[in-house]
């Protein structure tokens, strides 16, 4: 690792819960920005929306980070865009083959399947960030015979994308050392600094998308990140841009 402050205190578990709970317990006894608690498996992990997180022994990356932020609340939104373009990037620098995308708001894809899931999580303390914790999940040497049945058609992994394993611990160094240069300069001038290199990733740029805004169903074309990490949505009432949710794409053979 070539990290001065991420990963630089490392906790390693054969088996935990969740490492975002762990985490979280660690930021909240006073843990300094950087903590990294990794887990060989998971058997409470979890994703957006409170779903499940497929945790088999071995193979992949689970790991949470502790970081305290100087920012307002409000700009957290968009730290998973950020962690997804580090992500991004050191897959395609592991495995050149692959040709990572971010699909908005905390994926990423390789070849139309997830090989990755990101889960941020803030605590505040007197209407400021006392710490947020970022849950990361990489499939890394998952093999298609291991993939549950139900998710084979929509998820992928580094080793079947390259068709050959990697050490994961390369894996994660690569992220740690793209991660703390984009989360100090997110940190210093916002996501607005980075908003061009997402959009040259972005996944669903240009494509019709499902979903929902306040609460109503709508439909409309994707057009890009707007500079404070917004998907900026294309409908029939103009052009929207939308903070939180799930996009789907409609075109019939690209859902994601």
């Amino acid at each position: 690792m070539a990290t001065k402050r991420i990963g630089r205190e490392f906790r390693f578990l054969t088996e935990t819960g969740s490492t975002n709970r762990d985490a979280d317990a660690a930021g909240a006894a006073g843990a300094a920005e950087g903590l990294l608690i990794a887990a060989d498996t998971q058997t409470a992990a979890r994703g957006r929306m409170g779903r499940g997180w497929f945790s088999p022994v071995g193979v992949n990356l689970y790991f949470s980070l502790v970081l305290r932020p100087d920012v307002a609340p409000s700009c957290a939104g968009s730290l998973p865009l950020v962690i997804g373009l580090a992500v991004a990037e050191a897959l395609a620098e592991c495995a050149p083959a692959l040709q990572p995308k971010i699909k908005w708001p905390n994926d990423i894809y390789v070849s139309g399947r997830k090989i990755c899931g990101i889960l941020c999580e803030m605590q505040l303390k007197g209407g400021a960030i006392d710490y947020l914790i970022a849950g990361i999940g990489v499939n890394v040497n998952v093999t298609a015979d291991q993939l549950p049945p139900e998710l084979r058609a929509s998820a992928t992994s580094i080793a079947i994308e390259a068709r050959a394993p990697l050490p994961r611990e390369n894996v994660l160094a690569a992220i740690l050392n793209r991660f703390e240069p984009l989360y100090d300069e997110w940190r210093a001038f916002g996501f607005k600094a980075l908003a061009q290199q997402v959009n040259l990733l972005d996944l669903l740029r240009g494509k019709p998308v499902r979903m929902e805004l306040s609460g109503i169903p709508a439909e409309g074309i994707a057009c890009g990140i707007a500079p404070d990490g917004a998907l900026l949505l294309k409908t029939a009432k103009g052009l929207a841009p939308v903070y939180s949710g799930e996009a789907h794409v409609t075109r019939v053979g690209s859902a994601v």
